[in-house]
């Protein structure tokens, strides 16, 4: 799942998505800024503003799915000026 979270991450056109967690909780990633894969393979996230969170290689089973967000026109409108 990490491996999935890092081609969108790295994605030449952008898409926003929902990383879906164990207990019903979900990380929605609005921007590249909002998620990081770090090279020890540890997902660190901002689950709300100005609160950073960490899953490491050994929690990787708390991350139950991964579901890319539609853009409508209005949206991709207000990323882009």
């Amino acid at each position: 799942m990490i491996e999935r979270i890092r081609e969108l991450l790295r994605a030449r056109e952008w898409q926003p998505f929902t990383i879906h967690l164990v207990g019903g909780d979900s990380i929605y990633v609005r921007t590249r800024e909002h998620v990081w894969v770090t090279p020890s393979w540890r997902l660190v996230f901002e689950k709300v503003p100005g609160q950073i969170e960490a899953i490491g290689p050994e929690q990787m089973d708390q991350i139950t799915g991964v579901e890319l967000k539609s853009l409508t026109f209005g949206e991709i409108e207000s990323q882009t000026g």
